[in-house]
């Protein structure tokens, strides 16, 4: 519980963890790519999320 700043106002904390989160879903992400053996995907370029993921669902 350290870790987590727990005396700041909600909408501050909203920002903050936001961030967080995304910056691990990033890291995630990416070393996904890598295990699967696609690290080409990190490469490209203006990926949409929905692109993105047809990407994924065609990967054989």
């Amino acid at each position: 519980m350290t870790e987590y700043e727990l005396y700041m106002y909600p909408s501050e904390a909203k920002i903050v963890y936001a961030e967080k989160h995304e910056d691990l879903w990033v890291t995630f992400v990416e070393e996904a790519v890598e295990r699967a053996g696609y690290p080409d995907l990190k490469e490209t370029p203006g990926l949409s999320k929905a692109e993105f993921a047809e990407k994924i669902r065609d990967l054989d």
